[in-house]
């Protein structure tokens, strides 16, 4: 997050703190949301329509030349890849022969060729062989290149969706500054995870945006670093920031600014609409992306990414990817989620209340309903 920007809301954090004024908004009040929005099949299929935009894919330091990234989204079967050239790209996971899927796991390659009939393209998708191509008589094999998908690389992120950055400012509007002064240029990717769990998106989706449930879920995890109850977030646009208060931070010099790094004093977390939230944990900064494949099954995936200057600290990489990644975050996070949508499913409650300390999920569904509409 841009730093004055964490600087303001980690002080005014800290006053309501203080002051015993735990909401995480001025417009904070109880509100309620069907849990037929979490269930019902026909409202996935139009909700998955979201998720056209652009979107997180890679690291661009994992993405070295030659390498051939499979990227599966709702309505989207991508391929990309750096070319000799360096220059990244996107196309459709699909030889223009029959149909087949080119590369089905990430791998690094010279070309691409199909495993049907070994039609082969090079990395920019120029169709570079076709075995027996007299057998295609009157069909313009050179205008048989594989279908070209809108990509772009900026702040040291390969975005899908976006044709330059022009589409990205428009996407991600003030947020952009947020995201560029991450630094992910001087950043390496240290573990992926992709998962699916059984549980709607939206869900997941909520439970990084309040802090209201920390003391309780993540007692025996991650609590003793932070405040009971403390966020604060905003809408911008349909994306949200937040800090979430660290027990380091009511006892902080009264100038924050002079406190030097302030994620040691908040954590800042980011809402990408509709479902990509950074999180910037003390050293090394978490990527979760999540998608709906059913009303009730969703695909997970988080990039956990390292300062490059410290990559070579193996042992505390791996105790933290296991903290977040495999307690936090799986044994936890997604956990209650499948629990909260186990008595959804089962026809147990009929709506989900939310407290004036889960405020920003509000924003979060009036901005899909708006998306729906438009």
């Amino acid at each position: 997050m841009e730093p004055t920007t964490t600087l303001r809301l980690a002080d005014k954090l800290r006053a309501q703190a203080r002051a015993g004024n735990c909401a995480t908004a001025e417009d904070a009040a109880p509100f309620t949301v069907s849990a037929l929005r979490y269930r019902d099949a026909a409202r996935c299929e139009r909700e998955q329509a979201l998720f056209g935009g652009p979107r997180i894919v890679a690291v661009s330091a994992s993405l070295v030349s030659g390498a051939c990234l499979p990227v599966d989204l709702p309505g989207r079967a991508a391929l990309v890849v750096r070319g000799t050239d360096g220059v990244v790209r996107a196309f459709a996971n699909a030889c223009r022969h029959r149909g087949t899927r080119l590369v089905d796991k990430p791998c690094a390659a010279k070309a691409l060729t199909c495993p049907y009939h070994a039609w082969t393209y090079d990395l920019t998708g120029k169709l570079v062989h076709v075995p027996h191509a007299d057998s295609f008589p009157g069909i313009d094999l050179d205008t048989r290149a594989l279908a070209p998908l809108p990509v772009t690389e900026r702040d040291g992120l390969v975005w899908l969706g976006a044709s330059d950055t022009d589409d990205l400012d428009c996407y991600l509007g003030p947020l952009g500054a947020d995201v560029a002064a991450l630094g992910l240029n001087q950043h390496v990717l240290w573990e992926r995870s992709t998962t699916t769990r059984r549980c709607n998106w939206k869900l997941v989706v909520e439970a990084f945006l309040d802090g209201y449930h920390i003391r309780v879920l993540h007692r025996d995890s991650v609590y003793r670093f932070f405040l009971d109850a403390a966020s604060l977030a905003e809408p911008v646009g349909p994306h949200i920031r937040a800090v979430t208060g660290r027990r380091a931070l009511l006892e902080a010099p009264s100038d924050l600014a002079s406190a030097g790094d302030l994620r040691q004093l908040a954590t800042p977390s980011l809402l990408l609409f509709p479902s990509t939230v950074f999180v910037e944990h003390p050293d090394f900064l978490s990527i979760m992306t999540v998608h709906p494949l059913a009303p009730d099954v969703t695909a997970w995936e988080h990039l956990m990414l390292v300062p490059a200057a410290r990559a070579h600290e193996t042992e505390h990489w791996n105790k933290s990817w296991q903290l977040i990644e495999e307690g936090v975050f799986q044994r936890e996070d997604l956990w209650v989620c499948e629990q909260a949508q186990r008595s959804i499913d089962a026809g147990a409650v009929d709506e989900l209340l939310f407290g004036s300390l889960e405020s920003p999920a509000r924003w979060f569904h009036a901005a899909i309903d708006a998306a729906m509409r438009a």
